[in-house]
C-alpha cells in the first residue's frame, strides 16, 4: 500500500514531466505536486479552525497581510521540499525512467488514480473552504 501511494506521488510529477520535457522544465511538474499538497493542508486547516472554533490557522492571525505571507511561505516551503526530493535527489526523473517500462494497465490506473487526486483534492479544498466560511459567516 505504502508502495502505491509513493507511485501515485511519483506520477503527478510524471504526468507533468512529460508534457514540459521538451522545454526541460522541472519547474512545473514540483508545483502541482507542492499544490495537490498544499490544497489538501489548507483543507485540513480550516477543519482545525472549525473543530476548535477559532480562526488561527489559514484566518485572520493579526492581520491579512501575515496570512498571505505565511500562506506564501507554506507554499515555498513545500515546492522546495517536493523539488529537493524529485528532481535534487532524482527521485522524479528515475521513476520516470520506471514508469516508461510499467505495464500498460499499471500506468493507467497510475494515471487514474492520479487525476482522481487531483479533482478529490479541489473537491476537498472547496468543500471545506466553504465549510469554513459558513462557521464563521464570513
Amino acid at each position: 500500500m505504502v508502495q502505491f501511494f509513493k507511485q501515485l506521488y511519483l506520477t503527478g510529477f510524471v504526468l507533468v514531466f512529460k508534457s514540459s520535457r521538451a522545454s526541460g522544465r522541472t519547474a512545473g511538474a514540483v508545483t502541482l505536486v507542492a499544490l495537490i499538497e498544499w490544497l489538501i493542508i489548507a483543507g485540513i486547516s480550516s477543519w482545525i479552525d472549525i473543530f476548535i472554533g477559532t480562526r488561527f490557522l489559514l484566518g485572520n492571525v493579526n492581520s491579512l497581510a501575515f496570512s498571505k505571507i505565511a500562506i506564501l511561505f507554506l507554499f515555498f516551503a513545500l515546492y522546495l521540499a517536493n523539488y529537493h526530493i524529485l528532481v535534487t535527489r532524482g527521485h522524479g526523473i528515475k521513476f520516470e525512467h520506471e514508469f516508461n517500462n510499467l505495464k500498460k494497465s499499471r500506468k493507467i490506473s497510475l494515471v487514474a488514480s492520479s487525476c482522481g487526486l487531483i479533482v478529490a483534492a479541489v473537491a476537498f479544498f472547496l468543500y471545506s473552504r466553504i465549510a469554513y466560511r459558513h462557521f464563521f459567516n464570513l
